[in-house]
């Protein structure tokens, strides 16, 4: 009698722990593959934009000791105008910053929205084709010396020079100073910059 006892507590163990499993694998199958995706995506966009911002903050840096443009400056346009080195723009022509134009003779036709009179447009436009992301980065700081931009000389943030950036035409977009402003704080961009 007792001995059937002992069997009957060890099968009801049994089942009880099956169940359990069960439950646990069930639970454990039914969300992994979404989680595991969205970890996966947040890992890889993470560890992409972390080398993309170490790619760029060496020669930003490199040039805001030759030229007076805050690197954080110089990393948040990359990330803005080119979506991260991702853009077609960028990944055709190495063109980071949206550079409308020629460079040594290259010109590449591309779409992009500008912004008149508060209106979001589309239009067609040149922009300039670089042979690797350096040069793309010496000729942004060239073209913002002197000029509408000549403010960022004398700026003392990065704060004010996305207002000059945008003061001075720039971008079109009414909200570019405080978009590059944004990112700079996402990022934590302004320890690269020299201090002034």
């Amino acid at each position: 009698m007792e001995k059937q006892k002992n069997i009957k507590k060890r099968y009801i163990i049994i089942g009880f722990l099956v169940c359990l499993v069960g439950i646990i694998t069930i639970g454990l199958l039914s969300q992994p593959e979404e989680k595991a995706a969205i970890d996966w995506e947040e890992r890889y966009n993470t560890r992409y934009q972390t080398k993309f911002i170490e790619d760029i903050s060496k020669q930003a840096q490199k040039l805001e000791d030759e030229t007076s443009l805050s690197a954080s400056i110089t990393i948040a346009q990359a990330i803005l105008e080119s979506d991260w080195g991702r853009s077609e723009l960028a990944l055709k022509s190495n063109n980071l910053f949206g550079i409308k134009g020629e460079h040594k003779g290259e010109t590449i036709k591309m779409t992009t929205d500008e912004y008149e009179e508060g209106e979001r447009i589309t239009i067609v436009d040149n922009f300039k084709v670089y042979d690797s992301i350096a040069d793309s980065v010496l000729d942004h700081a060239e073209f913002l010396e002197g000029g509408t931009y000549s403010g960022l000389e004398k700026s003392k943030n990065y704060r004010e020079s996305a207002y000059i950036l945008q003061e001075g035409g720039y971008a079109t977009d009414p909200k570019y100073a405080e978009k590059i402003i944004e990112i700079i704080e996402q990022y934590s961009l302004f320890k690269y910059d020299r201090p002034r």
